[in-house]
């Protein structure tokens, strides 16, 4: 892995555009040796070639370190380009594909990470109109659930910088808010509640006292082997906890309530992704009332930096020197950074009509095992990768959507909403659900029999 030391051995850069030529600048200032650019656009005498040619440049030149800087490249350009290098002896660092670095007319050298699993499977970012969220934000009070976990921690600090006139953070986890806590430290305008979705009357307490404008749910219970093993915590945090905050919303009249949900909802096969979709069918079912509060849902893929992902996975796998795992050699995912998703929640919360379910643009699905081999031949050619098997509720492929044909567009061209996608009887099902929450929450009901009862709810549950 690189050091991003300075030294006079040869230093060859791929691309010749902004990014590469600010960062060779910056380079030379500090008594690096850059030999020349590799770039498929541009002839420049000092470009030496297409990507194409870059193990030919690499012995004709001796390099030693070789340094991505195409910020807005796609991740297949990527692995295939990293792949394509014949020799394990050279350091290899890339630019990262953040939305700061796209924007920023210069590129120091400390922009230079290791290759590591974020770069590899990072897509071009998706440009959200930020400007728009800005004014949608300013002087709004914001409250936000799950404000300690992976993404509404980064939804909390995006807000922050939208002038919201206040935010209020709520979360049972104790030290990831007072984690949180630090890092905003010197804003005033945030508060801190230590409270679980699933306890009503704290909950009403807070949101009448608060008087929130805007309620990102983002809350959950997320991992498939344990919620798999947990069947009734997974239904009482993810199903209770979201219908019990979205009646205190209406009851309190709170403008917007926008529910983070997951691509695991689409016909979900483990219990995790079953109680997500019936989060969905909720907000669906109580849209559909008479009152002042509009509801929306936003729907995405796996978040590379989040808690538990395989970015965090491979990792600590690689610190340890230990093989990295892979559960099925063609089990595939899409990807997005935290800073797509948490600008694709506050993006909802301002874009189309009540009910409405909106997906972000993915890309193509990554195969995780290309991933760990890409890895693997950068940062450790020693390293192995294990098949493991699928785990209990692990699906081979996800989805984002149940009908293609009903997804529609935005103002967004990278964002489309889904509407109608199932059809049910909303009070039939808001009935049934309440009869079985009572149950859950009682601890009357077996495990295996609440299972069945999502097993009824027309969930193919493995």
């Amino acid at each position: 892995m690189s050091t991003l030391q300075n030294s006079d051995s040869p230093i060859l850069i791929i691309g010749h555009g902004t990014a590469g030529t600010a960062l060779a600048r910056n380079i030379a200032l500090r008594g690096g040796n850059v030999v020349g650019y590799l770039d498929d656009s541009s002839t420049a005498p000092e470009v030496l070639g297409t990507l194409r040619d870059v193990n030919d440049v690499i012995a004709e030149h001796r390099i030693a370190t070789v340094y991505f800087a195409i910020p807005s490249v796609g991740s297949k350009t990527v692995r295939d380009f990293i792949n394509s290098i014949a020799t394990d002896d050279i350091e290899f660092a890339i630019v990262p594909r953040t939305y700061s670095t796209l924007t920023r007319e210069t590129v120091d050298i400390e922009d230079l990470t290791d290759v590591d699993v974020l770069d590899l499977v990072g897509r071009e970012p998706v440009k959200h109109d930020l400007e728009s969220s800005r004014q949608f934000i300013a002087g709004k009070r914001v409250l936000v659930t799950g404000a300690a976990g992976s993404i509404g921690s980064q939804l909390v600090r995006q807000i922050a910088g939208m002038n919201a006139e206040a935010i209020a953070c709520v979360d049972w986890w104790e030290n990831g808010m007072f984690f949180l806590g630090q890092d905003l430290a010197a804003q005033e305008n945030i508060e801190y509640h230590i409270a679980d979705v699933k306890n009503e009357p704290l909950l009403d307490a807070i949101i009448g006292d608060f008087r929130p404008d805007i309620i990102f749910h983002a809350a959950a219970y997320k991992h498939v082997p344990l919620m798999q093993a947990n069947p009734l915590e997974a239904i009482n945090n993810n199903v209770w906890g979201t219908l019990n905050l979205m009646r205190l919303a209406i009851a309190h009249a709170v403008p917007n309530f926008v529910y983070v949900s997951t691509d695991k909802a689409v016909n979900p096969v483990n219990v995790m992704g079953a109680t997500k979709r019936l989060g969905e069918m909720t907000m669906e079912a109580l849209a559909k009332g008479s009152h002042g509060t509009t509801f929306n849902a936003v729907r995405f893929g796996n978040v590379i930096q989040s808690n538990g992902s395989v970015m965090q996975i491979f990792r600590k796998q690689i610190s340890r020197k230990a093989p990295l795992t892979v559960t099925h050699a063609d089990v595939t995912r899409f990807f997005m950074t935290i800073d797509e998703a948490s600008q694709l929640i506050i993006q909802s919360a301002m874009m189309g009509s009540d009910s409405d379910i909106f997906v972000l643009d993915m890309g193509e699905p990554v195969k995780i095992l290309d991933l760990a081999r890409s890895l693997v031949k950068v940062v450790d050619p020693s390293l192995t990768i294990e098949i493991t098997g699928l785990r209990p509720g692990e699906k081979m492929f996800e989805e984002l959507t149940y009908e293609p044909d009903n997804v529609g567009t935005t103002k967004n061209p990278k964002i489309f909403v889904v509407r109608d996608e199932i059809d049910f009887d909303e009070s039939a099902f808001i009935r049934s659900l309440d009869e079985f929450l009572d149950q859950t929450r009682a601890y009357t009901i077996k495990p295996d029999l609440a299972v069945d009862f999502l097993k009824r709810m027309g969930f193919a549950l493995r």
